[in-house]
């Protein structure tokens, strides 16, 4: 139930965006519906949707009274003959013969469209705002199972934002623990994103920035973590750039440099002078055509130059 009730949510909060269903509703991409009309039959059956629903569920198939009354004997006969089929007997009986000839024609459409004219109801605004958690669950912390992450929240008792730090700290806390270092920046990301979703990009910053300067200095790192690791994140500097550019939050040297005495490196893999030279390059990178080819040969070459012989895999 916790990934269908994530799926619910997920549409019902766009339609409350404004966004129009059927942009939202893509084919095959919801996992506990076989096809996004169940989807939206599902929401209009359980009273999240109202309106005009024509789920294109009729099949088009004729009946044998209504073949009876279209078709002449003759007709019959013809049809059976081009399929191959017996042309002797009654009328009941060619109709009985022709059905499924008739039925599986593909000149025959299979199904309706599907047309909806459907708005939120009372019920599903209610199960919005009990369930806001979720939009910053997708927000920030998407890259950590659902199922935990629910169990976390109905075991809080803080509101929505505290507890996602929590959960963010935990996470980071374990990871540190148990020598996982890509759970431990991603922890350090989440959190980010926690202090993103309410707008403080100061914080946000920070703590993208340490998760930048932590990637080229991986506090431990396992050969099966190491074999797709990527020293520079493509998402990671997006992020960066993103909010330095749009925003005046003071000079990004001073921050970096402030973000790496506050990182405590204590074995360092690329030093701190190049890191920040690193970064630049990635900013400049992110704008070309080819950015994720760059980016892939970008971590190639510092895997080769600075990671490979230090870690010896």
């Amino acid at each position: 139930m916790s990934e269908q009730k994530l799926e619910i949510f997920n549409v019902l909060n766009y339609l409350s965006r404004g966004y129009e269903l059927e942009n939202i509703l893509k084919e095959g991409t919801f996992g506990t519906f076989p096809s996004a009309q169940d989807c939206i039959k599902y929401l209009v059956d359980e009273g999240y949707l109202e309106g005009e629903f024509d789920d294109g569920s009729s099949s088009g198939a004729l009946t044998a009274e209504e073949i009876s009354k279209k078709y002449t004997v003759a007709e019959l006969k013809d049809i059976l003959r081009e399929n191959g089929l017996k042309v002797s007997g009654k009328k009941q009986e060619l109709v009985e013969r022709v059905l499924p000839v008739l039925n599986d024609d593909s000149s025959e459409p299979a199904s309706k469209d599907v047309s909806y004219d459907l708005e939120l109801t009372q019920k599903a605004k209610e199960f919005l705002d009990e369930n806001q958690w979720i939009d910053l669950y997708m927000f920030a912390i998407a890259m950590f199972r659902f199922d935990d992450y629910e169990t976390y929240v109905n075991n809080s008792s803080d509101d929505m934002i505290q507890t996602a730090h929590n959960f963010c700290d935990e996470v980071i806390s374990k990871a540190l623990m148990a020598n996982q270092f890509l759970i431990f920046i991603d922890g350090l990301s989440a959190k980010a994103h926690v202090f993103a979703y309410v707008g403080d990009y100061e914080s946000f910053l920070d703590y993208d920035l340490q998760r930048f300067i932590l990637g080229l200095n991986p506090i431990f790192m396992d050969a099966q973590s190491y074999a797709t690791y990527d020293v520079v994140n493509y998402a990671n500097i997006l992020n960066l750039k993103n909010v330095t550019e749009k925003l005046d939050l003071g000079s990004l040297k001073k921050r970096f440099d402030r973000i790496w005495v506050k990182s405590n490196i204590k074995n360092t893999t690329v030093p701190k002078k190049t890191a920040f030279k690193i970064l630049q390059n990635s900013f400049a990178i992110a704008d070309e055509e080819n950015a994720s080819e760059r980016f892939e040969e970008l971590n190639f070459d510092l895997k080769e130059k600075y990671f490979d012989k230090k870690f010896g895999i």
